[in-house]
């Protein structure tokens, strides 16, 4: 009977603590080591024109011990880069859940949590309004704010015309700079032919020189 007691008050107070070893919450070590590397992890995101969705990668500075758990629906698909880097592939446009949790047995927490939004396709930027300015932020494929077709091709013209004066400027700029140039080397013109024609001279006596001494120390 008191081995029964015995064995029962084992049974009960391994109930108690089983739960805090294996749910046992990360150290304040983990949690130092975590804010050292915190920078270090990054996740980037890349528009894909042709299929118009997304690719996402993400680096992990210690995958071992914190690593990304990306919630991106179960049709997309990944593979491993480096043990360091994952990239996800197919990933239509919408908000995603992103937790960087640790990874070993004492530690699995989610210690850093996020939510990353990938615009929808903007359609305007395909239109052939955008031909030669694809730069302009209405032209981005990844422009995410709703705005009318009127406003579309008056922001366009404006940037549009921003664009050509700045080019004008420029153009004008450019040759502000070469006039001191030009007109330096019309007041200069006789000076400059002068030294050029000595400069060529001095060269040519030079070579000649060369070739007599040269000629003189065979005949020697």
């Amino acid at each position: 009977m008191k081995n029964y007691k015995y064995l029962l008050l084992t049974i009960f107070l391994t109930f108690i603590l089983l739960p805090n070893i294996i749910y046992a919450d990360c150290t304040e070590e983990d949690q130092e080591r975590f804010k050292e590397v915190e920078d270090e992890y990054k996740i980037t995101y890349k528009f894909n024109q042709d299929t118009k969705d997304y690719t996402l990668t993400t680096h992990s500075p210690l995958p071992d011990e914190f690593d990304f758990i990306v919630y991106v629906g179960e049709d997309a698909d990944f593979e491993e880069i480096t043990p360091n880097e994952y990239r996800f592939y197919n990933i239509p446009s919408g908000t995603y859940d992103i937790e960087i949790v640790g990874q070993t047995e004492e530690c699995d927490r989610v210690f850093k949590s996020t939510t990353i939004e990938l615009p929808e396709y903007n359609n305007y930027s395909s239109d052939p309004l955008c031909e030669g300015i694809e730069e302009f932020v209405l032209c981005q494929p990844t422009y995410g704010k709703y705005i009318t077709y009127e406003e579309f091709v008056e922001r366009v013209n404006v940037y549009k015309k921003t664009k050509a004066k700045q080019k004008e400027e420029e153009k004008q700029k450019n040759k502000d700079m070469i006039k001191p140039i030009i007109s330096y080397l019309e007041d200069n013109l006789f000076r400059i032919i002068a030294i050029v024609v000595f400069i060529a001279i001095v060269i040519v006596t030079i070579i000649l020189t060369t070739k007599s001494i040269r000629k003189s120390r065979r005949l020697e």
